[in-house]
């Protein structure tokens, strides 16, 4: 479940929302052109009459869970060609100018993010009211026919959003001008969990976060072993992040707390 974010108040940094199931309300692509931070237009229909699939993360540069799923949308734009291959990602932010979407990249989505559109300059404020979003983050698939083949990609992390590309025999390309990404490797069990969650690595001295739906770190530590336990038996139920950085690599991947 995410944040339905229609309503919105905003108080130090803190969003007051109330829980939906959000999707976009359309089942047919409708056409935009936007403006990424760089000045580089994009016009949906261009892409989708090139034969492409668009994957679009439509999030707000406040947005918590958007800050913890923006990097993993950057490995899987750079796992399937930085837009070079058959699939084409865009970022569009709701409300922001651009330098608000900047800063987010920055922080937030790593080395090389995808093309991102700002609410405001980008026109990226836009599009979100013509396809209905009413919560951030929400992934969406559509295919060259212009049918929106995936409303709400959610949980979503690395793993997830390419079995969803997989699912439509879509292929891996390397990426001809990016930078090269170090491979993080992690395993985070049991999923769900109840009063322990396990993250196992390849080595020691990663940063681990436990990060709640509102992009609050709850937990966090440094790894000492190959196996670090967290203890969550005090917090709430619902969904989070597990956020691991090393050497500059980041990966997250969605839990759910349950009992």
């Amino acid at each position: 479940m995410k944040h339905f974010t229609l309503i919105l108040a905003f108080i130090a940094t803190t969003a007051l929302s109330i829980t939906s199931s959000a999707q976009t309300t359309l089942t047919t692509a409708v056409d935009f052109t936007i403006t990424d931070l760089e000045g580089n237009s994009h016009n949906l229909f261009d892409y989708l009459d090139a034969g492409q699939y668009v994957c679009i993360d439509f999030y707000a540069y406040w947005c918590g869970p958007c800050q913890a799923t923006a990097p993993e949308f950057t490995n899987v734009y750079h796992q399937y060609g930085c837009n070079d291959g058959e699939v084409t990602f865009l970022s569009i932010e709701y409300e922001g100018s651009d330098a608000q979407p900047h800063d987010f990249e920055v922080a937030w989505a790593g080395d090389n993010p995808p093309p991102t559109a700002s609410g405001i300059e980008g026109l990226g404020g836009a599009v979100h009211s013509s396809y209905g979003i009413g919560a951030f983050p929400t992934y969406i698939l559509i295919n060259p026919g212009g049918q929106i083949v995936e409303q709400d990609i959610w949980p979503m992390d690395a793993s997830i959003l390419d079995d969803v590309l997989q699912s439509y025999n879509l292929s891996y390309m390397s990426c001809t001008n990016s930078v090269e990404e170090s491979v993080l490797e992690f395993a985070v069990y049991p999923v769900p969990a109840t009063d322990f969650v396990n993250v196992e690595l390849a080595d020691t001295g990663a940063s681990i976060e436990l990060i709640n739906i509102l992009g609050a770190t709850v937990i966090t530590t440094v790894a000492t072993e190959y196996r670090t336990q967290l203890d969550v038996s005090a917090l709430e139920v619902g969904s989070y992040f597990v956020r691991i950085t090393e050497q500059g690599a980041v990966r997250t991947q969605a839990i759910q707390i349950v009992r």
